[in-house]
């Protein structure tokens, strides 16, 4: 599940507020209205300010690992894999082209899923 992030920072505002992992766009914007209104004393977020908010939005993932966790020191990590699935084939991708591995052995794979981070 995609989560959303965003920082009034990261559109130019000298404020500190930020919201994370909110569930949908949509949610986070409504978020934002509010926060916008108390703290800014914009009643309406204006087109321009609203597209430059929307090109800022952070999304990411929900699944994480990195090859250091089982013992590997080649730096590899992939973050943002939508499901466990996808980062098991992304993985053995890797595997295959910077490891030279043709399959990941059964015990490297449970080390692997043991050490999968749901973010």
């Amino acid at each position: 599940m995609v989560k959303y992030t965003f920082k009034c920072q990261d559109v130019g505002m000298d404020c500190g507020f930020a919201i994370e992992n909110a569930g949908s766009e949509e949610e986070l914007l409504e978020m934002l209205k509010v926060h916008a209104k108390s703290s800014h004393g914009v009643t309406s977020i204006p087109p321009d300010l609203l597209n430059k908010i929307k090109q800022n939005i952070k999304k990411s993932g929900k699944y994480y690992f990195a090859c250091s966790s089982v013992g590997m020191n080649c730096g590899f990590e992939i973050t943002g894999a939508s499901s466990e699935q996808e980062l098991l084939e992304e993985l053995s991708i890797h595997a295959k082209m910077s490891h030279n591995l043709t399959s990941i052995p059964q015990d490297t794979l449970n080390k692997i899923k043991q050490n999968i981070k749901v973010m």
